[in-house]
């Protein structure tokens, strides 16, 4: 009787030890598990998160002829400067961004005097694309924004400031789960001779937004 009696109690604790082991296992499964789980998420909202997409003035050129003023029969000025553009867009996005028609504003001293657009596009994914915006300037809303007399000034002194303003928006849209709307611009400065009709001097600064 008192071996039987002292077998019950160890195999008891010898099926208790198993489930303890059982037990542990699989916790140690699930916990694993887990950390799989949690390391698959961030690497996939790592992919997922959308990038600005950025744009960068390559080259402006400008063309035409030299500003001149004209006294009969009432004194006006004759402007004839046509702009050429090539913005590069970047996609740091592991998805391509469609972007809808391109624009560009001209700015003589804080007026628009030209304008650009391109049709509506598509950059690829981890890449770019180069849009060429052309504009030409309006001579009337060029002497209204400076007066004759500023304009003239100018002239006189050689230079003629223009600001190039660039937007550029679309969607990304990331494994067909993700669509985020995306907005990039450019700011430009362009400084460009009278007598040659040549840039001088340009700077540019770019934002994008998410």
């Amino acid at each position: 009787m008192s071996e039987s009696g002292d077998a019950a109690p160890a195999r008891h604790n010898a099926g208790h030890r198993r489930r303890r082991r059982v037990l542990i296992w699989v916790s140690f499964a699930v916990l694993v598990l887990l950390l799989v789980a949690a390391a698959a998420a961030i690497a996939a909202l790592a992919v997922l998160r959308p990038r600005d997409p950025t744009t960068e003035l390559l080259s402006v050129n400008a063309t035409g002829a030299t500003p001149r003023v004209v006294s009969l029969p009432t004194v006006s000025i004759q402007l004839n400067v046509t702009f050429l553009l090539l913005v590069r867009v970047r996609n740091p996005n592991p998805a391509e961004f469609r972007h809808g028609a391109a624009s560009t504003t001209l700015l003589y001293r804080g007026a628009e005097v030209g304008a650009a657009d391109v049709p509506a596009g598509m950059v690829p994914s981890r890449g770019a694309a180069t849009l060429r915006l052309n504009m030409t300037v309006q001579a009337d809303r060029v002497v209204a924004a400076a007066g004759v007399g500023g304009l003239l000034g100018d002239v006189l002194a050689g230079e003629m400031e223009f600001e190039a303003r660039t937007e550029v928006s679309g969607r990304v849209k990331l494994l067909g789960l993700v669509r985020r709307s995306a907005v990039a611009r450019s700011l430009c400065r362009v400084v460009i001779g009278v007598a040659d009709v040549k840039v001088r001097r340009q700077e540019c600064h770019n934002e994008s937004k998410l």
